[in-house]
């Protein structure tokens, strides 16, 4: 499958110059009360899917998929789960960080199951931009602040990081101390890379 899958989550979301915006091909869902996200963003969802507890009646299209609230998964690893099971690899997903703590670490683990199926997402809600790696290399988009990286595994290995403050050529980074915390780009481009292990990402714009 070719293209993109976008979903707006329920979360929070600003709408600033750093988030990106739907492009053409994309396939869009909106997640439960996403439907608020993604009309903030002027994106008309090709699927509305939820348990839709966070919605009020009239915001739910006819045609939508819906759940019951009792159930194993998120609404946003329903979404995720609708996106694998249609073919697409590359995800961007808006509104799943800030507020609750643990929403924002539900939807970093989201990151970790799209690995897991050959997938990449990207989370992003205005002032953040989180990603997960394994083996591989990620460029940074400019604008941001912060640039922190975090071993998701025991140890990450191989851990490469270039045109940022603190650059690290073939190093390794461990779980339990977070070595790679608040970095910053000083060139045009920027680039992390990890030879073994999954590596966090996360890029924001707080002061």
């Amino acid at each position: 499958m070719t293209g993109r899958c976008v979903i707006f989550a329920a979360g929070q979301m600003d709408i600033t110059p750093l988030l990106p915006r739907p492009e053409q091909g994309d396939f869009i869902i909106a997640a439960d009360a996403g439907i608020r996200n993604a009309a903030a963003l002027g994106a008309a969802p090709d699927l509305v899917m939820g348990d839709m507890d966070s919605a009020a009646e009239e915001e739910v299209p006819e045609g939508a998929l819906l759940f019951p609230v009792r159930k194993d998964d998120t609404d946003l690893m329903l979404a995720i789960k609708k996106g694998i099971e249609m073919g697409y690899q590359d995800f961007l997903i808006y509104g799943a960080t800030g507020g609750r703590l643990d929403h924002t670490i539900a939807s970093i683990q989201s990151l970790s199951y799209l690995l897991s199926h050959g997938c990449r997402g990207i989370l992003v809600d205005g002032e953040q931009w989180v990603t997960l790696i394994r083996d591989g290399t990620v460029r940074i988009p400019a604008g941001y602040r912060h640039v922190s990286v975090f071993s998701y595994t025991e140890r990450c290995r191989g851990v490469t990081l270039r045109g940022l403050s603190y650059p690290l050529e073939d190093g390794e980074l461990d779980q339990n101390f977070p070595l790679g915390v608040s970095n910053s780009m000083v060139e045009d481009s920027a680039s992390v890379s990890v030879k073994e292990g999954s590596l966090l990402i996360i890029l924001s714009d707080y002061r």
